[in-house]
């Protein structure tokens, strides 16, 4: 775990004018909020009213180091104030990488309230500003933030019911992160997943094995899954497997064909035009 913390800031004249105090005050401040918050969450603390405590505090306090040219460089303090003895929680630590480690403001990794004072940063962005970025000091990884206008808030959108099969791929299950592979599509192509302690198991046993996930989720704006809550995970067999006759005839759930329950035309209609209809509506 790291202690060091990079605040990057991008912009047509950064490098030459430097950025504006506004910008940079407010960012910090933001990011302490959303550091604040994410110990707290890892601490179980109460921070809903009141001073937050000791422990929190102590754990997410910033401290400037240096400036460079286009960059600042902040270090999260961990050590008690007056000499006290040092806790042996790494609250502080495990926060940043939370938050440097995120795949984007919608990452569920990220209790919402941390997400929103992270988004809160691209609100109060200047137009001499185009993005602004967190990351772990000397790693490549960082969370962008790009500017957008004042007062326009992210979109929050509703989890939704979500089912989807794939090749499960990178579980982690120390941190409960995962991700969900088209099989026989684009390989770069994923759905994040997250999943609770009690699934863990299950995950390492199907690790790269064909899955079928059930839980919540949230849709990009291309009608795509972005992010799916597992709460149940299943083995599949994938259509590349030769067909296995004895596990279809021990199937314990097999799937039954019901001719009566068959839903049928009830007028006669001219199967042509019904396929022209379709290949028109394909071609609009």
């Amino acid at each position: 775990m790291t202690d060091r913390l990079d605040v990057a800031f991008e912009g047509p004249r950064v490098d030459d004018a430097g950025v504006p105090f506004d910008d940079f005050r407010k960012t910090l401040d933001h990011l302490q909020r959303a550091l604040r918050l994410m110990v707290g969450h890892l601490a179980g603390a109460d921070l809903s009213s009141g001073r937050p405590p000791d422990l929190v505090r102590e754990q997410s306090a910033l401290r400037l180091l240096g400036a460079s040219q286009g960059s600042l460089v902040a270090e999260l303090g961990v050590a008690p104030p007056g000499g006290a003895q040092l806790r042996q929680e790494r609250y502080g630590s495990a926060a940043l990488e939370a938050i440097t480690g995120a795949a984007g403001l919608d990452d569920p990794a990220l209790p919402e309230p941390v997400r929103e004072s992270l988004a809160a940063i691209g609100a109060d962005l200047s137009p001499e500003i185009v993005a602004a970025s967190v990351g772990g000091a000397g790693r490549g990884r960082r969370l962008r933030i790009e500017r957008r206008p004042r007062g326009k808030r992210r979109p929050r959108t509703e989890s939704e019911p979500a089912l989807a099969r794939g090749l499960l791929l990178e579980v982690n299950w120390e941190q409960g992160a995962a991700q969900l592979h088209e099989p026989y599509g684009d390989r770069g192509r994923h759905i994040r997943l997250r999943f609770e302690p009690e699934l863990a198991g299950d995950m390492r046993r199907l690790a790269t094995e064909h899955v079928e996930v059930r839980g919540s989720g949230r849709f990009d704006d291309e009608g795509n899954w972005r992010h799916v809550h597992v709460e149940s995970i299943e083995g599949t067999r994938s259509m590349r497997e030769p067909f296995d006759m004895d596990a279809f005839l021990n199937d314990p759930h097999p799937k039954i064909f019901r001719g009566d329950e068959v839903v049928t035309a009830i007028e006669p209609f001219d199967v042509d035009e019904f396929l022209r209809t379709i290949r028109e509506g394909r071609d609009a």
